[in-house]
């Protein structure tokens, strides 16, 4: 136990450090105008739920002369404390962005532990530390966690419940703890509750090993992990209430885009079909672009395949198992992938496919599953390629001779 508190320790430093020392790299230290959770965060503590002199506005909601941010409050709620500590003036929310990230990878290690643990993943110890690595490194959330802007918070911060609920979820098989975590998750991107199967299918793993689940005990489960989810959906509403004077709207509708999205959104909404091809070529097919002028390639702002930004992902299909736990974990990802396929813009301004971090939770449960006690050479080359890419990814993105 002690053993792992140490290593845990260590991930946590060595990780929060690496991202820290990235954005140093790239000179993006300090928080962009577009961060907005701070402001937001601030005017919280002034009892308000507006921006009251936001730096910019692309991407706020102008409702009653008053600009709005229409993404939900997870990361405000979370700089609450330091904003009321130090004043909004003293807040860095790349440096808050680096300490999330350490958070994550930290949560990812404990819990590809614990499925090693249970004996539900033959995976090492090493195994186990290298695939936090390639969740750390190898994944498109090494250049989000540096940004320090509202897109990519809202979606760090979202996955740090993700995976607490899957942690609590497979360390406890506490249906309350799992439940509140993946309903706070939702207070960042509501669509994640599409995760909620594989939090069932880890009861039931647990079940099976034990005494097996009557059909009693599953309800109750269901019920007394619904129930948090449930509360966390009221106060969604009720904060849409509270901004836009509707508990269904959002402020999406009506937000401050560029031309080109605004007129799909006013054609076809926030989810349609219409998206879905081009969605898929985003997410599964698209490469990087060969620019003429500069002479070099560079990767598409519309998006690029989850498959050359993570190649580890080619090989998932050694995670199919006949048991709870590999069906509620692909059950998830399918549930988890349709928004996405069905929303109205790929992530936009991005390297590889940003959206793909809402799924990666539960992807990761997938590698623990695909591993045979340790990688192999095969695994540990397409995580050292996913690294490299990512690497170029946290490089270009905020390098401003290359945008």
């Amino acid at each position: 136990m002690k053993k792992d508190i140490v290593v845990v320790l260590a991930i946590f430093i060595i990780a929060t450090g690496v991202y820290q020392l990235s954005a140093i790299i790239t000179r993006h230290i300090t928080s962009p105008d577009s961060a907005y959770f701070d402001q937001l965060a601030d005017s919280f503590l002034h009892g308000q739920v507006f921006l009251a002199a936001p730096k910019t506005n692309y991407d706020l909601t102008l409702f009653n002369g008053k600009w709005y941010l229409p993404f939900l409050p997870l990361p405000a709620l979370l700089l609450l404390p330091w904003v009321a500590m130090a004043g909004l003036e003293n807040i860095n929310t790349v440096f808050f962005g680096c300490v999330i990230g350490g958070v994550n990878v930290s949560l990812v290690f404990l819990l590809l532990q614990s499925l090693s643990q249970r004996g539900w993943s033959k995976a090492s110890t090493n195994s186990n530390l290298g695939l936090t690595l390639l969740f750390s490194l190898g994944t498109v959330h090494w250049y989000m966690t540096i940004q320090g802007s509202v897109w990519f918070l809202a979606q760090i911060c979202t996955i740090t419940f993700m995976l607490l609920s899957l942690l609590l979820a497979t360390k406890f098989d506490s249906p309350v703890t799992s439940g509140l975590a993946l309903g706070i998750a939702m207070l960042g991107r509501p669509t994640v509750v599409l995760m909620y199967p594989i939090l069932l299918a880890i009861h039931l793993q647990s079940g099976k090993e034990q005494t097996g689940n009557s059909l009693k005990i599953i309800v109750r489960w269901s019920v007394l992990s619904f129930l948090p989810i449930v509360a966390c959906s009221a106060l969604i509403l009720w904060y849409n209430q509270l901004r836009f004077q509707n508990p269904l709207y959002f402020g999406y509708l009506t937000e401050n885009i560029s031309s080109g999205l605004k007129q799909d959104l006013a054609a076809y909404g926030q989810f349609n079909f219409h998206y879905f091809l081009h969605n898929v070529w985003s997410m599964l097919l698209a490469g990087p672009t060969w620019d003429a002028t500069r002479g070099m390639i560079l990767p598409s702002f519309d998006g690029m395949s989850v498959f050359l930004t993570t190649p580890a992902l080619l090989l998932l299909g050694r995670s199919w198992k006949k048991t709870p736990l590999s069906m509620g974990a692909w059950l998830s990802v399918i549930l988890l992938l349709i928004p996405l396929l069905l929303y109205y813009n790929t992530g936009w301004w991005q390297f590889g496919y940003r959206f793909s971090l809402d799924v990666i939770p539960v992807i990761m449960i997938l590698f623990a599953l695909a591993v045979n006690e340790r990688l192999d050479w095969i695994f540990w080359t397409l995580i050292g390629i996913g690294i490299l890419i990512n690497a170029w990814g946290a490089w270009w993105f905020l390098n401003p001779l290359y945008l």
